[in-house]
């Protein structure tokens, strides 16, 4: 039986991400239901700013939408650094996780105040531990992500017999995921990072893959693997 990728990133990045797949498999059936909305939340606080900090696409987006203008930005990876440079931003991508982004501002040690942009929902005070570092920063909860059900036709496919493929990119989603109907199919996880399979413990599963690096490209290569794999695995052909 042919596997069903079920996307529950919010929409536009779910959309990108189901154009990847199936430029790497052609004809893959592919179920887009975003677990998280997301929303202006905020408004730009008095400037002027010398530079931006994201450590997300959504803070991007949201700093965009809210009228910011172009400044030099810091970004956590290369797929929020290409968002960056798409809306006219000059950005520099630490190439990893918030880790690696606080280690690599912490390096440079920017003059000037800098702007975080991020959602409401945030695992760590970069701002924070930036500013008692020495470098001024402030931090703007600009976005909210707020909680939705799965659609039905994602609960149909959970509840089928077809493998399901679930790439999950945060620890907030797979714990919504979790948190959900307990699924029928065979589940094959794609987990972006240890603390995101962590997060989907309670949640039955047939196998479960930590991507080989926090980026798209990692998620991208272990989800076309799941999918082959599941393919073998429960007999049925690989999409042509």
């Amino acid at each position: 039986m042919t596997p069903v990728i079920l996307l529950t990133r919010p929409a536009p990045d779910s959309a990108a991400f189901a154009e990847a797949l199936r430029d790497r498999l052609p004809g893959a059936r592919v179920v887009i239901s975003p677990l998280l909305r997301i929303e202006l939340a905020g408004a730009l606080p008095e400037g002027p700013f010398d530079g931006l900090i994201f450590t997300s696409r959504n803070g991007v987006r949201a700093y965009v939408a809210l009228g910011g203008v172009p400044l030099p930005c810091y970004c956590v990876g290369p797929g929020t650094a290409a968002e960056a440079r798409a809306a006219g931003l000059e950005a520099t991508s630490a190439d990893g996780d918030a880790v690696a982004l606080e280690a690599l501002i912490r390096a440079d040690r920017p003059e000037g105040r800098w702007l975080h942009v991020h959602g409401e929902h945030v695992r760590a005070d970069l701002a924070g531990r930036l500013t008692a570092a020495g470098i001024a920063v402030t931090g703007l909860a600009a976005y909210a992500q707020k909680a939705q059900p799965l659609s039905d036709a994602a609960r149909a496919a959970l509840a089928g017999a077809a493998p399901v493929i679930a790439p999950v990119f945060s620890p907030r989603s797979a714990k919504l995921l979790a948190q959900g109907e307990n699924p029928k199919a065979p589940i094959y996880i794609v987990a972006m990072s240890a603390a995101v399979a962590e997060a989907l413990e309670p949640w039955t599963r047939t196998k479960c893959t930590i991507a080989g690096q926090m980026d798209l490209r990692s998620m991208l290569e272990a989800t076309v693997e799941s999918t082959e794999l599941a393919t073998r695995v429960e007999g049925g052909r690989t999409p042509k």
